[in-house]
């Protein structure tokens, strides 16, 4: 006679009681330690690696999370697969929580950058005025800057007292998504880029810029998610990028995981050729245009994407990442004396 009853199971082993919990905080503790580190990436295997390396347009991205997962002290760390538009979503959702400064205040940025033709990290320090009306000051590479009327001045000396700029806080863009993604088609800076191109570049120059309204951010980062060719390229422990690829260059937007908020944009090498906009110039030809600006813009644009083509893919070609953003109420008085 077979015997039919199913076998049983081997004996369990398990971890000695009290073991559970005081793993999981470990493990907790290092994959938080090693998303705060410089330079390290948070890895993911198996269809995660797969997914990621492929630049698709979803990918698994870390959340803060909760549950019966929840480490001591608010929520745990979880995967999950996420598409552009939905992190834009979250994106924008982070920026209308911004707090608005008064015209008084000022907007200090910490940044640092690196260009294809400067591979040094280029380290700066800026104040500006909310509402224009005061002196700005920047700090790069050492040196230092009066920021008047738009033009900046050494600053061996103290600060000059005739100094006015533009707004630093913008509250003049549209609130709504479908209008800004209107304002971007429409105020782009016109080169031998297509609209669509053109459109996604602008944003990129406005956020690396002033600060914008809240409501503003939100329209532009939403806006960001209906254009064609934008796909969310990569998360690592450092930031979520999203990015659109043309002509072998790509153009990302960094945000904080997490937290989503904007940290900062690159340009990188990107072999790929998929997204096929129409309109558009020859950039090898920059001598096509008839305005000085333009030409200028489409000579740069034809240079970097020459460097580009030359490169690794993934090489970074353009950084710019912001190390610390607030409203402060004035430029600190030892920076307003001569060093």
């Amino acid at each position: 006679m077979i015997d039919r009853t199913p076998p049983m199971p081997p004996e369990r082993q398990d971890m000695p009681a009290g073991r559970h919990a005081a793993r999981r905080t470990a493990l907790l503790t290092e994959m938080s330690a090693r998303r705060r580190a410089p330079g390290r990436r948070l890895m993911f295997g198996g269809l995660g690696a797969a997914v990621l390396a492929g630049g698709a347009a979803a990918a698994l991205v870390v959340v803060p999370g909760g549950g019966e997962d929840a480490a001591p002290g608010g929520g745990t760390t979880r995967v999950v697969p996420m598409s552009a538009p939905q992190v834009l979503d979250r994106a924008a959702e982070t920026a209308a929580r911004e707090a608005e400064p008064r015209p008084d205040q000022y907007i200090y940025r910490a940044a640092e950058s690196r260009g294809f033709d400067t591979p040094t990290v280029i380290r700066e320090r800026s104040w500006y005025s909310a509402n224009g009306k005061g002196i700005g000051l920047k700090i790069e590479g050492g040196r230092r800057f009066w920021v008047c009327e738009a033009m900046a001045r050494p600053a061996p000396a103290k600060a000059p007292a005739d100094c006015e700029n533009e707004p630093r806080y913008r509250e003049d863009l549209p609130i709504d998504a479908k209008a800004m993604r209107a304002y971007l088609y429409q105020k782009a800076p016109g080169t031998a880029l297509p609209p669509d191109v053109r459109a996604y570049s602008h944003v990129h120059e406005i956020v690396s810029g002033a600060r914008l309204a809240p409501a503003s951010q939100a329209a532009m980062f939403k806006a960001v998610g209906t254009l064609p060719g934008v796909k969310l390229v990569k998360t690592t422990g450092e930031y979520v990028a999203v990015g659109q690829t043309w002509r072998g260059v790509r153009v990302e937007l960094l945000f904080e995981p997490g937290t989503y908020r904007f940290i900062g944009t690159r340009t990188v090498a990107d072999p790929d050729r998929s997204f096929q906009p129409e309109g558009g110039k020859d950039l090898a030809n920059p001598e096509g245009f008839s305005d000085p600006k333009a030409r200028a813009r489409a000579s740069k644009e034809g240079a970097m994407e020459r460097y580009g083509a030359d490169q690794k893919p993934g090489t970074p070609l353009l950084s710019w990442m912001i190390t610390d953003q607030r409203v402060v109420d004035a430029i600190p008085p030892e920076q307003l004396k001569k060093p």
